[in-house]
């Protein structure tokens, strides 16, 4: 490739872009699945380089908050198009409470592109510290003041979300959790327990929580099936639960009202995408799982038990 023609490659980039989700709507399953996932791994490699830039600039301005902002939305409508994926988003403008520790529902890899569309301004993620050495997608973290968290070493934990606190407070800030911990991979409108340090640092903030909820989106992406159809993603994003007030002691309470009610509008979006049926079947596997019985377990409980053990061995 000489570099004479590098002004012809790039502009036929806009045609491809607008000519890739025809072609990859007419594959078969298998290879249009192979094909998009490359798409979002591409997709996810050029905005972690661009991302670096853009951090730099944003350092420049003294922005350096918006540079989550601006990268995930670029990064939304980059991935999704190509893969013939749209967004219904009910009640965006909650996004605007701000700062505030956002936490959503975690299913797979593909949560990129629901984190990309709905990601708050003023808001920096919390992630493993294994991501931290991801080529570029580290770099471009470590330069969007995201914070990492030692989850094998308890006190380096504690100690980064204390730090964490204090920059909140610094930078009118906020911080995306997924409070599952890892992917639910569940195959039911249903949602792992939480775990409690996104509320911790809510009430240690006095910050409102604000939730998010994804659609189950099997029928969009389903890696087990290899299927990558695309589709209409609806998420909601929830009025926000003011912690002014709380302590220590109302972190059980706090941790049961956000999930009691991201799962009601889980399976409200589930009944409406697949069904009555299938939800109806949803709604008892639920009350099966939160129904303690004397000397008998249901089926369902066992089913969630052992997603929550699968979580100890999956690597998110």
């Amino acid at each position: 490739m000489s570099i004479a023609n590098i002004p012809y490659y790039l502009a036929a980039l806009p045609i491809i872009y607008f000519v890739l989700p025809s072609v990859l709507a007419v594959l078969p399953q298998k290879p249009q699945f192979l094909l998009k996932c490359i798409v979002v791994l591409l997709a996810t490699l050029v905005m972690s380089v661009a991302g670096c830039f853009i951090s730099i600039v944003c350092a420049i301005l003294d922005k350096r908050y918006a540079i989550n902002y601006i990268v995930s939305r670029i990064f939304s409508h980059l991935a999704a198009k190509p893969c013939g994926v749209t967004y219904r988003i009910v009640g965006e403008e909650h996004l605007d409470t701000y700062p505030a520790i956002v936490v959503c529902n975690h299913q797979s890899s593909m949560d990129m592109m629901v984190l990309g569309r709905v990601f708050p301004k003023h808001c920096v993620v919390m992630a493993k510290k294994e991501l931290l050495y991801f080529p570029f997608l580290g770099v471009f973290m470590k330069l969007s003041n995201a914070i990492f968290i030692d989850r094998k070493n308890h006190k380096k934990a504690i100690e980064s979300t204390t730090q964490a606190v204090a920059d909140m407070k610094k930078h009118n800030s906020g911080i995306w959790i997924f409070p599952e911990g890892t992917r639910s991979r569940l195959d039911t409108a249903d949602l792992l327990p939480f775990k409690k340090g996104a509320f911790h640092l809510a009430i240690q903030a006095q910050l409102p929580i604000l939730p998010i909820v994804a659609e189950g989106y099997s029928h969009i992406y389903d890696s087990a099936r290899r299927s990558f159809p695309g589709g209409e993603l609806e998420i909601r994003v929830l009025e926000p639960i003011p912690t002014i007030g709380m302590t220590a002691d109302n972190v059980n309470e706090l941790v049961e009202r956000t999930r009691n009610v991201m799962l009601q509008h889980l399976k409200e979006m589930d009944t409406h995408t697949h069904g009555t049926t299938e939800a109806s079947k949803s709604l008892a596997s639920s009350e099966a799982t939160s129904t303690t019985s004397t000397g008998k377990t249901s089926a369902t409980s066992v089913g969630l038990d052992e997603a929550v053990k699968k979580r100890k061995t999956l690597k998110d």
